[in-house]
């Protein structure tokens, strides 16, 4: 390495410990990964991946390998299951999915039209989340979407035709987020492949990418599971205390493993999960947010997509699957609103990835540096106090993975200046966007 990409180093760490330390806006940990021309060349960590003076189990600071409940990243590996199986020839991704599901899944306003596993996997599908998109254990997939179903909530997992402005909510038409569908492609992995979804993904994608991740905790191995970290809010149930002590939120295991690693209906326990039929709900093992991973793993994430699906001589997926993931499956247009770009930060999107458009205007911004940005691909997350962000450049060969274990303050309340990003994160994007361009 020479002197001044060490020196671009530095600086990097240098300023990812100030956002780090930022007065009344603290974060519990920091760590972040670095990839270029093919290799990892640089990861950072900070803060402590347990926060506790009870017994020697806790307090423990966080490393590169520290392992994280990596929220909406997920979906990216999730996504990489379903081209598997596309690869393959057993899934057709724009083929109604009522046909591997064995039940119709239509939208009651638009009973015409079918709902593809594209669809799903780009936010197109006229499915919305309503109050749960998890079903437990004993339960099945279907509940979500049919009048006598526990989950049904009075139609609310399906858009309904707009009132007001001439909106196309109809399957293809209108860009609305749902981590519901990624439960339904998850349930047709699981239909096509026979196999449990975290078994699957686990199988045929994290191990041969090298990676160490899994949707199920109890499929860790001992040593990557005494690595893995809480989450942290500075109070509970999404409340925050700037000057209150730190309170862990998910994955507070404290060293043993949970008899069902997954939510269950009452009166059902572990023996349900080895009983459980593959292919009737696989939202369980929460495919849009429940992948347990380190920073380190996503470097590898990282260089496969920078590989083009090869890695350390391995070829993971082909080329061509990657290459769709990376196809523009819908774009905001302000003009005529078609779909909802969340404060600015969402305005095109592949199958299981976003890309940045480095755009400004009235809706907010998806922009990485205050001028001059690049257009990356790749996806943020936040949930339980978490929040990250996978981002790459085929074009460039670079990309940086970035994860937050929790902040002080709650992150609504400390958007970014020059986008709708919030404040840490810009400072993250813009600091390591320098140090692989130097």
């Amino acid at each position: 390495m020479d002197a001044l990409k060490a020196d671009a180093l530095k600086r990097l760490d240098e300023k990812l410990e100030r956002a780090a330390l930022r007065e009344g806006a603290q974060l519990s940990s920091l760590v972040l990964c670095l990839v270029q021309d093919g290799r990892l060349i640089h990861e950072f960590a900070c803060g402590r991946a347990r926060i506790a003076a009870s017994d020697a189990y806790s307090d423990r600071p966080a490393q590169p390998d520290t392992l994280y409940r990596v929220a909406s990243i997920s979906k990216i590996v999730t996504t990489m299951a379903a081209l598997s199986l596309h690869e393959e020839g057993r899934l057709g991704l724009d083929k109604d999915v009522s046909d591997y599901l064995g039940w119709p899944l239509r939208n009651p306003a638009y009973p015409d039209k079918a709902i593809s596993c594209a669809m799903l996997l780009s936010h197109l599908s006229s499915l919305r989340d309503g109050d749960s998109y998890t079903m437990p254990l004993g339960g099945e997939l279907r509940e979500f979407f049919e009048p006598t179903g526990r989950s049904w909530e009075g139609g609310a997992h399906f858009a309904r035709p707009s009132t007001g402005k001439p909106l196309d909510l109809s399957p293809g038409g209108y860009f609305s987020y749902c981590n519901l569908g990624y439960g339904v492609v998850a349930t047709v992995i699981e239909k096509l492949s026979g196999e449990r979804f975290d078994r699957y993904v686990k199988r045929r994608v994290l191990e041969p990418a090298g990676m160490e991740a899994s949707y199920n905790v109890n499929l860790l191995s001992d040593d990557a599971f005494a690595r893995l970290a809480p989450l942290y809010r500075t109070g509970l149930e999404g409340a925050y205390d700037p000057q209150g002590a730190w309170q862990p939120q998910v994955d507070d295991y404290k060293g043993a493993r949970p008899a069902l690693p997954c939510p269950a209906l009452p009166g059902i326990g572990p023996e349900a999960l080895e009983r459980y039929t593959p292919g009737t709900n696989a939202t369980f093992f929460s495919p849009q947010g429940g992948l347990r991973a380190s920073v380190r793993d996503l470097s590898r994430l990282l260089r496969l997509f920078l590989g083009r699906g090869e890695l350390d001589g391995r070829r993971v997926l082909k080329s061509e699957s990657l290459a769709l993931m990376m196809k523009s499956r819908w774009r905001f247009t302000p003009d005529t609103p078609n779909g909802d770009c969340y404060n600015g930060m969402t305005r095109e999107c592949g199958l299981g990835l976003m890309h940045t458009t480095d755009t400004r205007d009235r809706f907010g911004g998806d922009a990485l540096l205050p001028t001059g940005g690049p257009k990356l691909w790749g996806h943020h997350a936040d949930a339980y106090g978490l929040l990250g962000g996978l981002l790459f450049s085929p074009e460039e060969g670079y990309g940086f993975a970035y994860l937050l274990g929790g902040s002080a303050e709650d992150p609504e309340k400390l958007r970014g200046n020059h986008s709708s990003f919030f404040i840490w994160e810009e400072d993250i994007h813009a600091a390591a966007i320098e140090a692989v361009r130097a």
